[in-house]
């Protein structure tokens, strides 16, 4: 009964749970007022009614402020959800924004390195439910890997990260038919 009850309150494609889509989704529509009162207070600022261009300057940058708060609780409700079950070396970023991804990557490096963890296992997905099945978090955490000089092990859907050395070599898996291939 608890999977029926668990499945009922979450989107069936992405695993994603209905109060983040419910988030997202107002999010995105302090997104779209944020653009259009900032449309409108350029339009006001061409007409020299500077005053109302800043009161819809500040309605604007209060816009953003909601929608970024939204995303804020969506992105903990979403990694919370992924994660509740995961053992101490792993991580699963599915469902966040990029940014979001690194950010919550970031945090697990550092607290990893304080417990003494030696590798970390970090879940990016494949792409799956991305637009065109087009993996974004991935590539992200790739670049964020050599960006910081880490040392890891890539596979399709997920990657391995040293967290005790500091060696710039990222290597493919050799054992996977795609993208073998070892970056120095």
């Amino acid at each position: 009964m608890g999977n029926l009850f668990s499945h009922a309150n979450q989107d069936e494609q992405s695993g994603i749970p209905c109060e983040a889509l419910t988030l997202r989704n107002e999010a995105r529509q302090f997104l779209s007022e944020a653009q259009m009162a900032s449309k409108q207070s350029q339009d006001e600022y061409q007409h020299g009614c500077r005053a109302r261009a800043k009161e819809l300057s500040i309605r604007k940058n209060a816009l953003y402020a909601q929608m970024n708060d939204k995303n804020e609780q969506a992105a903990k409700i979403i990694f919370q959800h992924f994660n509740r079950t995961r053992p101490n070396n792993e991580i699963d970023l599915h469902g966040l924004y990029v940014n979001e991804a690194l950010n919550y990557l970031e945090n697990k490096m550092n607290k990893s390195r304080s417990e003494n963890v030696l590798q970390l296992k970090v879940i990016t997905g494949m792409g799956n439910n991305s637009p065109n099945r087009i993996s974004k978090i991935k590539p992200q955490v790739e670049e964020f890997i050599q960006r910081n000089s880490l040392q890891a092990t890539i596979y399709p859907g997920h990657v391995i990260i040293n967290l005790f050395t500091s060696e710039n070599s990222t290597t493919k898996n050799p054992s996977s038919n795609t993208d073998q291939c070892i970056i120095l």
